[in-house]
């Protein structure tokens, strides 16, 4: 754990190991988590405490895996969220498992990310503010990776908690209403809020220095892989499944198990020919891609 301000907290093990994530404590008049993930050594620091309310960056289970052990706390979620903690088909669903299909793992998917359904109390939405007494911040709608995925600005301590936006770390959009434009427009959004500092997710907690650069070249990413799959199409690749074998988001190797990661290699790769197909550079025939 290590201390923000006299009321901030960061539950943080450096690291980054899944299903896990990096949270932040507020303890105040109202005790709040933003995500409630973190991994079994940091969450003996939360002994002892009366957890009021969770808010939850977005329905992922290395982000909200905890919650059902605050069955007192009241649990806030963009409603883009709400089916997939209420519902492990949900998840799956959402996952794209009913798309591209994984049915080796499948039966063992929600026990390995820690899946836990506990339905959302209550609803957060762009520019809401939420006081817990002393701390004030604000939500910041940042759909891309997920459909309501968002991050909490605390304009005061001058700091912004980013979950699954990391510029240390390549970006990830594997769901089925996950957005490359999207979430290009959402990094835009956290460089004009102009923040000293981001709390990012996972891995290294703090990031510092240079932001505005290090998330450009963040969003450069998604160009870089936009130029590889058009550069698999013209060689002859013309389906999802078939560019997906080169591993282009996990630098030509998959992590294990291979299944699992080869289904968000599909998605990440269809998101890509979407985009590609709203620029005009890929058209789609009967799920076959060409050059425009």
């Amino acid at each position: 754990m290590e201390k923000l301000t006299d009321r901030i907290k960061i539950l943080s093990n450096g690291k980054y190991v899944l299903p896990y994530c990096n949270c932040l404590l507020i303890e105040d008049e109202i005790n709040c988590l933003c995500d409630s993930s973190p991994t079994d050594e940091e969450m003996e620091h939360l002994k002892g405490i009366n957890i009021n309310l969770i808010v939850n960056s977005h329905g992922h289970t290395d982000h909200n895996s905890r919650n059902h052990e605050f069955p007192n706390a009241g649990v806030l979620l963009h409603p883009v969220e709400h089916e997939r903690v209420a519902s492990g088909e949900a998840y799956l669903e959402a996952y794209g498992f009913n798309h591209f299909q994984a049915e080796d793992v499948r039966p063992l998917y929600l026990d390995a990310v820690k899946y836990h359904a506990r339905p959302a109390d209550g609803v957060l939405k762009d520019g809401q503010v939420i006081s817990t007494g002393e701390v004030e911040f604000q939500v910041v709608h940042l759909p891309g990776h997920s459909g309501g995925h968002c991050g909490f600005f605390f304009p005061r301590e001058g700091f912004i908690f980013t979950a699954d936006i990391n510029p240390a770390i390549k970006p990830f959009y594997a769901m089925m209403d996950s957005d490359v434009d999207d979430f290009i427009k959402s990094i835009d959004k956290i460089k004009q809020l102009k923040p000293e500092m981001l709390i990012a997710g996972h891995g290294k907690a703090i990031n510092r220095g240079d932001l505005s650069t290090k998330l450009t070249e963040f969003s450069d990413e998604f160009y870089r892989r936009d130029e590889e799959i058009i550069k698999r199409v013209r060689e002859g690749k013309c389906t999802v499944k078939e560019i997906a074998e080169d591993a282009i988001t996990f630098d030509g190797k998959f992590p294990r198990p291979k299944s699992i990661y080869y289904l968000h290699e599909c998605i990440m790769i269809l998101k890509h020919l979407q985009h590609l197909e709203k620029t005009g550079e890929i058209i789609c025939r009967d799920d076959t891609y060409s050059v425009k």
